[in-house]
């Protein structure tokens, strides 16, 4: 394993995202069980026997009981916009007999709550051309597992963070430490590891220094 830049070219910039972590340990891992465990992204928790399952990803691990965590940074970048859009669903009364069959009687179609709610919800997105992440990993074996990932972000069925291209480069500077790391001094909480939104994975952190090139850190500034 190696130093690595792996970078994300971005079709038209736009990603849909809220906090602009986007950690890329946690696609990697999502890569891999679509590759060779499939049967497990049916499952909330990705476990086995109600044990969260961590694949066997092609980078370093760092640490060891509860603290481990891959030596991979969060996403660098610096995004140049920010703007907020809006989804909407919408109960189409013109075409209601489509939608709902009461089956003769007559009722009251409850767009407040319910099936038929009506939705107005909003959208955070990013303009940001390129994402760099560091790690230290197998380059071949990532760039494989990258090419199941076509998109970033959320709402990519709407084709939010489209990735035209990725490279993975060797690095003549390790900076896989750009990332929270696991401390009992720390002052945030965040998830160390995948999956992120697992509980069990949030603990104290601290940012090293240098975490001004984290995306995450140019959108607060």
């Amino acid at each position: 394993m190696q130093p690595l830049k792996v970078e994300a070219f971005l079709t038209d910039g736009r990603v849909a995202t809220s906090d602009l972590y986007l950690p890329l340990d946690s696609m990697l891992a999502w890569s891999w069980i679509f590759e060779h465990r499939p049967e497990l992204l049916a499952k909330t928790t990705s476990g086995l026997e109600g044990e969260i399952y961590h694949p066997p990803i092609p980078l370093k691990r760092i640490g060891d009981d509860d603290n481990w965590y891959y030596a991979c940074s969060f996403a660098c970048g610096k995004p140049v916009g920010e703007r907020t859009n809006y989804w909407h669903k919408r109960f189409d009364a013109q075409h209601a007999e489509t939608y709902a069959d009461f089956e003769g009687r007559r009722e009251k179609v409850n767009t407040s709550a319910g099936r038929y709610k009506n939705y107005r919800m909003p959208v955070v997105t990013y303009l940001i051309a390129k994402l760099t992440w560091y790690c230290v990993g197998d380059a071949q074996e990532i760039e494989y597992l990258l090419s199941n990932i076509t998109h970033i972000g959320k709402k990519r069925s709407q084709g939010y963070g489209e990735i035209r291209e990725w490279t993975v480069t060797p690095s003549d500077v390790d900076k896989s430490h750009l990332r929270p790391i696991p401390s009992d001094a720390g002052t945030d909480v965040l998830a160390i590891r995948p999956p992120y939104w697992e509980r069990s994975n949030h603990m104290l952190v601290t940012w090293p220094e240098g975490c001004e090139e984290l995306a995450c850190f140019a959108e607060r500034g």
